[in-house]
């Protein structure tokens, strides 16, 4: 933890306070203080410490003195599991502001410590809102950030397990707008004198824009795990500046971006709703994307764009109709095949175990799968799944999903396959007449490949010869897919029974799997 500038600030404060802050000491040593003014509030943080509550009255916080950090008001101290230090408005009906002097000068409130809680605040008029900097298992919620000449709200400098919650951000960038992003986590791979590591934050439930004029969430490389949920997006204000182009912008690994619901509102700077990108190798991948919803106005927009970055998107809804996805290993998942995956998201965790209870006492859920939810397999889902599931979930143990890809019937007789497969095991199950023959070849473009005219980019042809269909009229097909591949499609050339040729156009593709 920095110490450095804590006792600048106590000396500073100790000078101006005029009068004895309002505190109650409780029986365990931690204390309840209220301030009403702007050398109140400095000094209760100068001070504060593990169980201590700061309390503001309504009014406006002010200042532009140096305190010995780049912030109006800041705190270097730590909470505890048991202990969490909270500062909040007295009336969250009537929130207390904090505010810098300038747009373009200092963060507005800087909190350097673990098991913070800031709620219902009013941050503004400054270059970045709230700044959390070595922190883990901080809130901030229900706060407004606003009037902010860069960022908003910026998680740093090796901040893990955070939650942003039920936050109004809106008028960021208002000096900088290339660096006005609403809520920004980690920092990039060029900024120095901060540690990279901001792992499995939490946004949820927040309100972003207008007039953010970056991304309204940026998630940087070096990070893993954050989820950003159940947010609202208004587009209307964006300046496309230095890529600040989309509501979410992903370069971390393992993020997930779902339930949320973004408006473009006319801003011809919203290129896509969502997007990826490879800032060092190794980054920027394995993310997910889904059960989001988008108007975008146009479908000249993407829901997601990539390129090289391996992310798997499923059930999100665009309008206009016929707005979809761009890059070559956005991996469109139909459904993941996997016992206890109740919500089918390709995981097994506890909001499985939420999801079967809330379906159980007939809540509504935003999405269920029977077959995941089924674990014992007798066509009924009750408490005896339920159970069965909390069994699974504590011993740690799951199996890889079975991914069910998106494909499209290109001819009678030919699939095409979503991009997103390289370096995967691609099974396909086919349907036609019991006993009747399939003599079928398959083919995938490797962008790679170097030709004879020293151009790049092949399409490989190959054939799979002859497949009998079983009693059920099925058969199936694995191939192993080049690490490199962005395209594949399989084709039936010739079906036939025992009487001659049939009509090709009889035979059906019925899944795609892959692992």
């Amino acid at each position: 933890m920095k110490k450095a500038g804590k006792l600048t600030a106590a000396i500073l404060s100790a000078a101006l306070t005029c009068s004895v802050i309002p505190t109650m000491t409780q029986a365990d040593g931690s204390r309840s203080v209220l301030v009403t003014n702007t050398e109140e509030l400095i000094a209760a943080l100068a001070e504060v410490q593990a169980g201590d509550e700061i309390i503001l009255r309504e009014g406006l916080y002010q200042n532009d003195e140096w305190l010995g950090e780049w912030a109006a008001f800041y705190a270097i101290a730590d909470g505890t599991p048991e202990e969490h230090i909270i500062i909040r408005s007295e009336d969250p009906e009537n929130p207390a502001t904090i505010s810098g002097a300038a747009q373009d000068n200092k963060a507005a409130l800087k909190i350097i410590g673990s098991y913070w809680e800031i709620r219902d605040l009013k941050v503004c008029q400054a270059q970045k809102g709230i700044f959390l900097q070595q922190s883990e298992h901080s809130v901030i919620s229900g706060c407004e950030v606003y009037n902010v000449g860069a960022e908003a709200i910026h998680i740093i400098d090796n901040s893990s397990y955070n939650l942003v919650e039920n936050c109004y951000v809106h008028d960021a960038g208002t000096v900088t707008p290339e660096y006005g992003e609403g809520i920004y986590i980690g920092s990039s791979k060029n900024t120095e004198g901060y540690g990279y590591e901001c792992h499995y934050n939490t946004v949820r439930g927040c309100r972003l824009g207008p007039n953010i004029a970056a991304d309204h969430v940026d998630i940087k490389e070096y990070t893993i795990g954050n989820v950003v949920e159940e947010c609202t997006f208004d587009g209307t204000g964006m300046k496309g500046e230095n890529g600040g182009n989309s509501f979410v912008e992903v370069k971390g690994n393992q993020a997930i971006i779902r339930n949320n619901t973004g408006y473009r509102n006319g801003c011809e700077y919203v290129l896509y709703a969502f997007d990826a990108n490879v800032q060092l190798e190794g980054w920027g991948q394995d993310n997910k994307i889904y059960d989001n919803t988008v108007y975008l106005d146009t479908t000249d927009c993407f829901i997601f764009k990539e390129w090289n970055c391996a992310t798997q998107v499923f059930r999100n809804t665009a309008e206009p109709e016929g707005v979809t996805y761009s890059g070559n290993k956005t991996l469109q998942v139909l459904g993941f095949e996997m016992a206890g995956d109740v919500n089918e998201d390709g995981l097994l965790e506890s909001a499985d175990v939420q999801t079967s209870q809330d379906h159980l006492v007939n809540r509504e859920v935003p999405h269920i799968s029977n077959a995941n939810a089924d674990m014992n397999a007798d066509g009924q889902l009750n408490v005896f799944d339920l159970c069965l599931l909390k069994q699974q979930l504590r011993s740690g143990e799951s199996e890889s999903p079975r991914i069910s890809v998106s494909y499209t019937k290109e001819a009678a007789g030919k699939w095409r396959m979503c991009n997103g497969l390289g370096g995967r095991t691609l099974t396909f199950l086919l349907g036609a007449e019991p006993g009747s023959r399939l003599n079928m070849g398959w083919g995938y473009w490797d962008p790679s490949a170097v030709n004879e005219d020293g151009t790049t980019g092949k399409w490989n042809q190959l054939s799979l010869g002859e497949f009998t269909l079983d009693e059920n009229g099925q058969t199936s097909i694995t191939v192993e897919l080049p690490d490199a591949v962005t395209s594949v499609a399989l084709q039936v050339y010739d079906y036939m029974n025992d009487s001659g040729d049939l009509d090709k156009d009889q035979a059906e593709l019925i899944k795609a799997v892959t692992e």
